[in-house]
């Protein structure tokens, strides 16, 4: 980066456009590369021929000629390199990595992060088919034609490369020449690094041009950003030790994408989890290292004090490729939960979501009601690499539960909840298996009885709060609270504690290694039940954790599920994640006037 940005390590971004494009085609990145970096920072090639009022020649060899210089120029510059290629210049570039790998690696070693902008990754006589409608006849020779397609070839007949840089993949799933299936394959043993893919909904061959340029522009600037501040001895950084200690899987996760690591580290949870403060602003500075996702508004239930049931959301499933999209869309949200205000377990592909997350080194858990957890079914989410699963009960005694829980069968859910501790044990699986309660002021006199229905079943924790939204005031437990709620309270506390049964408070909700820090969050008097703050004191939730309807939709945070902040498909992550919106939200939650939805809520 440039000195009057603050930074000491300066930046090459070189950018690297088609055959048959121009250095146009990367206008909307260069304006933002160039304000912020400063010009003396791109290289935004004209490959030779181009740009004369003609149809170029395709000449491989003056094209690798004007990247190679353009790559040595920066290094001698002492610049940190980034590389950008778009459609046939990725292929260059990688031709021109493959050829420095074999000659001089050390000539990488500034290389910082590779994009991969539409690329082909291999040419079959389909292509030749679609380019067909895309070119004027006489426009491009034979020559030409078996010159470019040799060169794309070439590559995918080579042995991987070991990229010494992560490579980001970003796509358009309504590409017209390069099929967004096959970019899979640069992702598929072609390329070894830390890499990752984005595929752009509506976005055409012409990322940066078209219909989803703004989110392409969006996920390409901030992994520049990562990547400039990863490199940066200002703002270098290095996961606490006591962190990986604390949540081992972290480390794949970091391995596969680097660049996760800062945002993680310097969330809420992330800095509370190694015992360091986090400053609170209007704005976050780093990414949703949680996301809470709704697979599906459907459910079996129907809860009288559920979002669900007072919003009345029309039924539907996510699709798969949805559910992949928002993954790509959040990279650095080390922790999947699948909940919203439906069922996971009635969307007929939960397993397979499951176990996508997984692959992409996501820590996964779920959220249900515990009515479909059938032996099968249990054993198929812990074959899939589920984390954590908590079961959603406010009411032991059927008679209850049939008020409060409408729908549910006590026994049946018992059953499936002593299936899976079996499973999960003869699988040699180590899994979390938790309740969640809500509790309100008709069933505070059935809090023990509950205690020992989770003892009973041998799980691991309960978490306990009272009823949440505005509308659920008037029968929540604070709004009856006596003398006697607390001494039932008490003496439920002490049957717990006598049955080794961890009572969480919701506070340790999206907290991190809750599993091993559990001590920091128990429950020991009934008043820390019906406590409500005038001003924020633990609900970390809108500086790192973003909930996903099922549509797309995202919300202000998971207990104001009507107010929407943008469309995770349809707008960039920074529209949304720094907008006016949530920049409002976090400023009011800061300040003297709370929103009376936070004040309401046992969280805030």
């Amino acid at each position: 980066m440039t000195s009057r940005k603050g930074e000491n390590t300066p930046v090459g971004i070189i950018m690297v456009h088609g055959y048959r494009g121009m250095p146009t085609d990367w206008a909307p990145l260069v304006r933002l590369f160039v304000a912020q970096y400063g010009p003396q920072s791109i290289e935004n090639i004209c490959l030779p021929g181009h740009g004369v009022g003609r149809s170029p020649s395709f000449d491989e060899t003056a094209f690798l000629t004007v990247v190679a210089a353009a790559i040595d120029k920066q290094r001698a510059n002492g610049r940190r390199i980034i590389l950008l290629g778009h459609s046939t210049g990725g292929s260059l570039i990688l031709t021109q990595i493959a050829q420095r790998l074999a000659d001089d690696p050390a000539s990488l070693d500034a290389l910082q992060l590779l994009v991969l902008c539409s690329t082909p990754p291999r040419i079959d006589p389909s292509y030749v088919q679609r380019w067909a409608s895309h070119v004027v006849v006489g426009e491009m020779t034979h020559e030409d034609m078996g010159g470019f397609i040799a060169t794309v070839n070439r590559l995918a007949r080579r042995k991987p490369l070991r990229i010494p840089a992560p490579v980001l993949v970003v796509h358009g799933d309504a590409d017209e020449l390069v099929p967004v299936g096959d970019a899979d394959q640069w992702l598929n043993g072609r390329l070894i690094a830390a890499q990752r893919q984005v595929r752009i909904a509506g976005a055409g061959h012409q990322l940066f041009l078209g219909e989803g340029a703004a989110i392409a522009v969006d996920v390409v600037v901030r992994a520049i950003q990562d990547a400039i501040q990863r490199c940066s001895s200002v703002h270098g950084y290095q996961v606490p030790r006591s962190l990986y200690d604390l949540m081992p899987g972290l480390e794949p996760f970091f391995a596969a994408w680097p660049d996760s690591e800062r945002h993680v580290k310097n969330s809420p949870a992330g800095r509370h989890a190694v015992a360091q403060e986090f400053q609170f602003e209007s704005k976050a500075n780093s990414e949703p290292t949680l996301a809470n996702i709704e697979i599906t508004t459907r459910c079996n239930l129907g809860c009288p004090a559920c979002a669900r049931t007072q919003l009345k959301p029309r039924s539907g499933f996510m699709s798969k490729e949805s559910f992949c999209q928002v993954l790509a869309h959040l990279p650095h949200a080390s922790r999947i939960v699948l909940v919203g205000l439906g069922e996971p377990l009635m969307h007929p592909e939960v397993i397979n979501f499951v176990k996508y997350a997984v692959a992409d080194g996501r820590r996964v858990g779920l959220v249900t009601n515990g009515m479909l957890l059938n032996s099968e079914m249990a054993q198929a989410l812990c074959e899939a690499g589920l984390a954590g699963i908590t079961f959603s009960i406010d009411a032991v005694n059927q008679a209850t539960a049939d008020r409060v829980r409408v729908g549910s069968d006590m026994e049946k859910i018992s059953d499936n909840i002593h299936t899976l501790t079996q499973v999960s044990r003869r699988l040699g699986i180590k899994l979390g298996i938790s309740v969640f309660t809500a509790l309100r002021g008709e069933t505070v006199n059935q809090f023990e009885e509950i205690v020992d229905f989770v003892a009973d079943h041998e799980l691991d924790a309960l978490m306990v709060t009272d009823l949440n939204f505005v509308a659920n005031k008037s029968k929540s437990v604070r709004s009856s609270y006596s003398s006697e709620n607390a001494r039932i309270f008490r003496k439920a506390i002490k049957r717990a504690i006598a049955r080794r049964l961890p009572v969480l408070s919701v506070w340790g909700l999206e907290e991190l290694a809750l599993d091993v820090r559990y001590m920091d969050f128990l429950i020991l008097r009934g008043d820390q039940l019906v406590q409500r703050a005038n001003r924020r004191s633990h609900c970390d939730a809108p500086w790192q954790s973003i909930p996903v309807r099922v549509d797309g939709n995202l919300t202000l945070c998971d207990c104001q599920p009507s107010i929407v902040i943008g469309n995770i498909h349809r707008q960039p992550l920074t529209a949304w994640w720094n907008g006016p919106a949530m920049m409002d939200h976090r400023q009011r939650m800061l300040g003297e006037d709370p929103p009376e939805a936070c004040l309401a809520c046992p969280r805030f």
